[in-house]
């Protein structure tokens, strides 16, 4: 059995217009480069030339993100859902943008809940930017 990977808009071109993609993987890490096998020139938009994501490129497995697990080392099992997000940045929420998501000015230790707490609402505001909804 294999993960299904959600596929932003601005990838699809890689992807032949594909918004999600099954692909049989252990690891992200493998997974990126069994995408690459398929859809030659995705790897080099997710990643750096070191082999590193790119900074601004999120990805989530079962709506993790996979840098507070074990980034690209994430294991896979079947049936995992992996989504691609590009970061998304700018805009208000008076004019459609995406609120800000870090309110105050305190700096300090965050938590574990606080991250899975941002990495959702930054998935949910891409999902609704850019109609992509989750089936029930």
């Amino acid at each position: 059995m294999s993960v299904l990977v959600r596929v932003p808009t601005p990838l699809r071109a890689v992807t032949k217009g594909q918004g999600e993609l099954k692909a049989e993987a252990a690891t992200v890490k493998e997974l990126i480069d069994r995408l690459e096998q398929d859809y030659a020139g995705i790897k080099a938009r997710l990643c750096e030339q070191d082999g590193n994501i790119r900074r601004f490129i999120n990805i989530y497995v079962n709506e993790e993100d996979i840098r507070f697990l074990q980034g690209q080392a994430t294991p896979l099992k079947p049936g995992d859902q992996v989504s691609i997000v590009p970061a998304i940045a700018g805009g208000s929420s008076n004019r459609g943008g995406v609120p800000a998501i870090a309110g105050g000015t305190s700096v300090g230790r965050v938590t574990s809940h606080e991250r899975a707490r941002v990495s959702r609402m930054a998935r949910d505001a891409f999902n609704e930017r850019w109609g992509l909804h989750e089936e029930a």
